[in-house]
């Protein structure tokens, strides 16, 4: 499993395998070994390669480890893969959203007719236990929406159209 991890202003693709009771983590191609300690409700510990890491998860979403303060949003790499597909055809008249994996659509952000900017949120996804939200990639306004909250999404599926100004 690969996600793309944003760290302040980096960003580090990190792919897991399990192996036993420890990991295996792939950060942007170089191996890691990490064992799970302990875990409590804002608190993990574990080791990477034989060094014990404390990381506290704060009330304002940033992550601490070894006192210093860090912002760090997680994305599945094929729902990131997603989202740049929106700015690459920039130059099409219309925008089609098309599901990439099976989900299930949390909440819809807007109407038909609605008129969106770039970088408004479309609509939440739930895909293997993450929420992603989906964004416009251009203005536009909403042409046709063919899903709705609560609706489960085959690989594939059209979500919704824009027509692009």
């Amino acid at each position: 499993m690969a996600y793309i991890v944003r760290v302040d202003d980096k960003e580090f693709k990190v792919e897991l395998k399990k192996e036993g009771k420890d990991y295996k983590v792939l950060i942007n191609g170089l191996e890691k070994n990490v064992g799970f300690v302990a875990g409590g409700e804002r608190r993990l510990s574990f080791v990477v390669d034989n060094k014990p890491f404390d990381v506290v998860f704060e009330s304002d979403g940033r992550v601490t480890v070894a006192d210093q303060g860090y912002s760090v949003e997680i994305f599945d790499e094929q729902i990131q893969k997603l989202i740049k597909v929106g700015p690459e055809k920039k130059h099409k008249k219309e925008f089609v959203l098309k599901a990439l994996m099976p989900g299930l659509i949390i909440r819809v952000e807007v109407k038909e007719g609605e008129e969106v900017v770039e970088g408004q949120g479309l609509l939440v996804i739930e895909a293997m236990k993450m929420q992603n939200e989906l964004k416009a990639p251009g203005k536009g306004v909403v042409k046709k929406i063919f899903i709705k909250e609560g609706q489960t999404v085959n690989s594939g599926d059209t979500l919704l159209v824009v027509d692009r100004y």
